[in-house]
Parts: structure tokens; C-alpha cells; sequence
């Protein structure tokens, strides 16, 4: 048995799919191109497959990451090639390397995502403007958002602890485009548009919040001393 490390790419039209259904996606690729999968025991058996940190409908992402178990050593040059030829425009086989069959899960390694999040305003700001109000913003201690958890209970969360890190990229025209390094995965899952939300309610930022966008450019794990480290580099 082997186990293989995938990075992969979801964009274009395929972002506004669903987990489950990029899940059956990859799936389907993976069977055309008759790879070895190996698969579950029981009544349903099904491929190993396992995915870092599944991506939120209309969010784009260059830095996907998956797991699969396969029965036989294959030539991973040549499994990229293939399944980029069975799978859609938008998703793409970017990266492969075998790694530890008993490696942990993605899930429970992943930490933190970092995002490129372009903001529609409703009035033009200047660079420093910006600066100034994400200074303003997160020097606050607290930063609560109302969650929804099950049974559609609402509960009161302090996001301020699940941003890492906020910084302007550009600011043109009437776009503001920011680079976000939040909590995703075992650390909890702050999506960047609550933290836009977060910057109009309590900063007064004058956004047009059904105009942002959001694109997942790698997700991370934490070195012993706190360092972002990405999963390709940390799995061995």
C-alpha cells in the first residue's frame, strides 16, 4: 500500500461546486484514468481519499490539498498527466509525492489558511486609510460574531484569536485587495468574509459586501515554534 500527497487547484465555475460533489469529482477522474485505488472493507466499500480543509461554495483556491491509498507504486509524473486529461476545466493536478502511510491525517495538521480577498468599496481610500483602519481593527481584544452551531444555536465567538494576520496588497480605484491569514481546520474555520463583515459593522468601512471575493492560496500547518509551514513541506 501507498500513500500520495496531491496539491491541487479549484477555479472558474468549478469554485461554485460542493465539497461532496468535488469529492465525486476526483472521484470519477481517478477511476477513468484506472489508478490503484485501494479502497475501504465493509458492506459500501469506498477509495481512501481525504481532504485538508474543505473549501466554501464560490471561494476559488490554488493551494487544495488531498490524500489517497493506492495499491501499487505508479509513476506520479504520469498519474498528474492522466487525471488532468479525465478532470473538468478549473480543477487541476498540480503537485504529487508518496509520503508516510501512517502520516496524519491533513485535517488534523492544517492550522491556518491565507487568503487574497478583493473588496468592492463604496467610496475611494487611500493605501494609509486602509492601514490605519486594520491597525484600529485589530488591536482589539475581542471581535465577536455570532455563530450558528447545531440545533441552530447561536453562540457568541471571539474571531479576534483566529486572525493571524492582515495586510493590504493594493488599493485601486474603488477595490481594495487584502492578503488574510486565518484560522482553518483544527484551529477553527473563520471565513474571510466575516472578517470583511466584521470591518463594516465595527470600523464603519464602506464595502459592498455581496461584491467580495475570495481566492485560498495555501493552507498551513505550525512548526513547534510557530512558524507557517506549508503541508507539502511538512508531510514527509
Amino acid at each position: 500500500m501507498y500513500k500520495i500527497l496531491v496539491k491541487f487547484t479549484k477555479k472558474d465555475r468549478l469554485k461554485f461546486i460542493s465539497h461532496l460533489e468535488l469529492m465525486k469529482v476526483i472521484e470519477r477522474a481517478l477511476r477513468r484514468a484506472n489508478i490503484p485505488l485501494k479502497f475501504t472493507q465493509g458492506f459500501n466499500p469506498h477509495p481512501i481519499i481525504s481532504f485538508a480543509s474543505p473549501l466554501p461554495v464560490g471561494v476559488s483556491s490554488e493551494g487544495e490539498y488531498l490524500t489517497l491509498e493506492v495499491t501499487e507504486e505508479i509513476n506520479l509524473k504520469k498519474f498528474i498527466i492522466e487525471l488532468n486529461e479525465q478532470l473538468p476545466h478549473g480543477i487541476e493536478f498540480i503537485k504529487a509525492k508518496y509520503i508516510d502511510v501512517k502520516s496524519k491525517s491533513l485535517m488534523s495538521l492544517v492550522e491556518y489558511g491565507l487568503y487574497a480577498v478583493k473588496c468592492k468599496t463604496l467610496k475611494a481610500y487611500t493605501v494609509q486609510e486602509v492601514e490605519n483602519i486594520l491597525n484600529n481593527f485589530l488591536l482589539k481584544k475581542e471581535i465577536l460574531y455570532n455563530r450558528i452551531g447545531k440545533r441552530k444555536k447561536v453562540k457568541k465567538v471571539n474571531i479576534r484569536e483566529q486572525i493571524r494576520e492582515i495586510i493590504v496588497l493594493a488599493v485601486e480605484d474603488k477595490n481594495v485587495y487584502l492578503k488574510m491569514t486565518l484560522a482553518t481546520g483544527s484551529r477553527g474555520n473563520l471565513k474571510p468574509e466575516v472578517v470583511v463583515e466584521k470591518l463594516v459593522e465595527m470600523e464603519k468601512m464602506q464595502i459592498d459586501l455581496e461584491k467580495t471575493r475570495v481566492h485560498r492560496l495555501q493552507l498551513f500547518a505550525l512548526s513547534e515554534d510557530g512558524r507557517l509551514i506549508s503541508l507539502d513541506n511538512i508531510i514527509k
